[in-house]
């Protein structure tokens, strides 16, 4: 490698001596000309030379940048890999370098390549993926056009209900997308799809528990689901979390009234009292 560097730092300085020797000179404005004409053609030179370096040495983005570049670097690795498969564009969010994904996909096997491909980023050391498997018939692929299509009747219950608590309505629609796949998390696998049958597209596509490499004990109580709420809720207000929770909650339940028993079933007393409580008025 340093060879190669020596190689092609000598072809730089001889680039540059073959500007000027035919440069013709003739006046001190020329020279300058000339002057400069090298030096972007040394500058243009070099930068293809370092890139080249960085390549053969392996190297990578500096993995310590803030959460927001990150955020940045993972959504622009993800964006050829979308169009590929074929997807809509998944919501990235990063905390201290841990990255979440929320969206739908087709298939494992999609959600797979797009987690893999997040955990590859440079910087990044942990995936939370709450990308929802599976396409309902509603739900269009991208090639089939972007339309947007207005919220479902069920979201706009629940993004009232974050108002409600006394939430911007900036903040509403991640806040709701947070309490659904925490409350999601808390419920075995087989009630937990029973309640997303349930829901529109739109909502169900939030109401998906990460996957973790790692397990992590139920909430068995109101304070610590609130609690593991506003974990991973970055834009949630803490004076907020309890009261925004409760809210989202009743209200997803008015959704699903056919399910409310079968959820309280499964929920230990202190979560089931808070399940039951009616929406407010």
């Amino acid at each position: 490698m340093r060879t190669a560097t020596k190689t092609a730092a000598g072809g730089l300085a001889l680039a540059g001596g073959i500007i000027l020797l035919r440069s013709g000179v003739r006046t001190p404005r020329q020279a300058r000309h000339q002057v400069d004409v090298a030096a972007r053609h040394l500058r243009h030179l070099g930068g293809r030379l370092h890139g080249v370096s960085y390549k053969m040495r392996g190297g990578h983005p500096d993995p310590d940048v803030g959460d927001t570049v990150l955020a940045d670097r993972v959504r622009s690795t993800l964006g050829p890999l979308e169009r590929r498969l074929d997807v809509p564009r998944v919501h990235v969010m990063v905390e201290d370098h841990v990255v979440l994904l929320h969206g739908c996909v087709g298939t494992h096997a999609e959600a797979a390549e797009i987690e893999q491909a997040t955990a590859e980023v440079s910087g990044v050391s942990g995936v939370e993926s709450y990308l929802h498997v599976g396409l309902a018939p509603n739900d269009t692929r991208p090639s089939a056009g972007r339309a947007v299509h207005p919220a479902s009747e069920a979201m706009r219950s629940l993004l009232a209900a974050a108002e409600a608590a006394g939430l911007d309505e900036a903040v509403a629609r991640p806040v709701v997308r947070g309490v659904l796949a925490t409350f999601a998390d808390r419920l075995p696998a087989g009630e937990r799809e029973q309640v997303a049958a349930h829901l529109p597209a739109d909502v169900r596509a939030m109401f998906t528990p990460p996957r973790r490499m790692w397990s992590v004990a139920p909430a068995r109580t109101s304070a610590a689901l609130v609690a593991r709420i506003l974990a991973e809720t970055a834009e949630l207000p803490p004076e907020r979390a309890q009261e925004a929770s409760t809210s989202i909650i009743r209200a997803l339940r008015s959704i699903v009234p056919d399910e409310a028993a079968d959820v309280a079933a499964v929920l230990p007393t202190e979560l089931r009292s808070l399940w039951e409580l009616p929406p407010a008025s």
